[in-house]
């Protein structure tokens, strides 16, 4: 593992061992996933229900829909610079393109094509979940045995991935999509549900094989990525087939980029770790919290009453929906291990996970 630069404050330099905080991040992200997957299922009250439960639900809601602008995260940081440079059209151009059609398709293009770029969307959205899956398993397999997952594990978690999209189309798309296309998505939901229980099957095959190179955390991880879409089969009520994973998704995107900005800590500049993850933390609030609201311009009674109102509004909740897309875009390579310039800034970050 390479050293950061002298004029750095890494976490170890505080006297804090890479064991003992590889420990707790990894144990930070299973909770960051078993919690919500559970308060969901289990506990999640209706959309209009009021009471503790509600704001505990309206708190993960937001925190779900806030580790979305986290992404812009890579744009402020000196090191990351380098990588964005390199490569425009997926850091620049893609995601303004994005930004830009999407809005222009909510405020003007009819209710119909509108409905296929939500299906296009949820569909994508489902691939983006099971990709950071499938890195989560690969950080928990590199912290507890120095080695990348195996072919056939990473083929559990992609299948898992493909079929959760035939779920989706039915949890997420029935209410919207045209109805020719709902007995259409019934059958994908029928049939992602028999493959998922195989799945599942052979992912427990998959793990007896290779049970001597496995530990406690490995396995909790290995069955978290290939159950974590297991709510859309359970039930398509959007507390327990959606909201569920969605929100443990964007939990564990803030652990990550949480990191990133502890590990970013630079004396020379005059930052500090406390100041460097309060920053961070502060901006996701401000942020988040705009595009957690962006939809509700959309019911306001002079916004509805305005036709050029109207149209900035659906516009603005059109653009959030392609900025989504782009963080989809941007992540896609910004944590792609494979790649050089990413695996030395990721191992440098994450130097606790790689040592």
């Amino acid at each position: 593992m390479e050293r950061v630069h002298s004029n750095t404050i890494t976490l170890e330099e505080r006297g804090v061992g890479s064991l003992l905080l590889r420990r707790w991040f990894l144990i930070g992200l299973l909770l960051a996933t078993w919690l919500p997957i559970a308060f969901f299922t289990l506990l999640a009250p209706p959309v209009g229900q009021s009471g503790g439960l509600s704001n505990i639900k309206a708190v993960l809601l937001f925190l779900g829909t806030a580790h979305v602008p986290a992404t812009l995260y890579f744009y402020t940081d000196k090191e990351f610079s380098s990588i964005r440079k390199s490569h425009p059209i997926r850091y620049i151009y893609v995601p303004l393109f994005l930004v830009v059609a999407t809005g222009l398709v909510f405020a003007f293009a009819s209710v119909t094509a509108q409905a296929f770029t939500l299906l296009a969307y949820w569909a994508w959205q489902a691939f983006h979940y099971g990709r950071q899956n499938l890195g989560l398993y690969a950080f928990a397999s590199i912290a507890e045995s120095a080695r990348a997952p195996r072919r056939a594990e990473k083929l559990a978690i992609e299948a898992a991935t493909i079929l959760a999209i035939l779920g989706t189309f039915k949890v997420l798309g029935s209410e919207i999509a045209p109805a020719y296309l709902k007995p259409g998505f019934n059958y994908l939901y029928q049939i992602g549900f028999v493959a998922f229980l195989a799945m599942v099957i052979f992912a427990v095959v998959v793990y007896v094989k290779y049970f001597h190179d496995t530990s406690l955390f490995k396995t909790l991880f290995f069955f978290t990525a290939v159950l974590f879409f297991a709510p859309i089969f359970i039930s398509t009520d959007n507390n327990i087939g959606f909201l569920s994973y969605a929100i443990a998704h964007g939990l564990q995107y803030i652990i990550f980029m949480t990191v990133l900005t502890a590990t970013a800590a630079d004396e020379k500049v005059g930052t500090s770790l406390v100041k460097s993850v309060t920053m961070f933390l502060l901006f996701l609030l401000l942020v988040g919290f705009a595009f957690w609201r962006v939809n509700d311009l959309r019911e306001l009674g002079f916004v509805k009453a305005t036709w050029a109102y109207a149209r900035t509004a659906d516009f603005l909740f059109g653009a959030m929906l392609g900025a989504t897309m782009s963080h989809f875009v941007v992540d896609a390579s910004a944590w792609r291990l494979s790649m050089e310039k990413q695996r030395s800034y990721i191992r440098k970050r994450f130097y606790f996970v790689f040592d």
